[in-house]
């Protein structure tokens, strides 16, 4: 019995785990040509934005 609850408690973290994934890239989709993929953890962003905008 208590496999079985193990089983179902795994299953539902793996399931959470995929949504969440799935959310992420609808949400945020990644842009061609942007070396961060979509990611919106850093400042690096912001930082390269100002590079190119000095030499533009």
């Amino acid at each position: 019995m208590w496999q079985e609850i193990a089983i179902i408690i795994i299953g539902l973290i793996v399931l959470l785990y995929i949504g969440r994934k799935i959310y992420k890239q609808l949400a945020h989709p990644p842009k061609a040509g942007d070396p961060c993929c979509g990611c919106t953890g850093c400042n690096l962003k912001d930082v390269k934005k100002i590079k190119n905008q000095r030499t533009c």
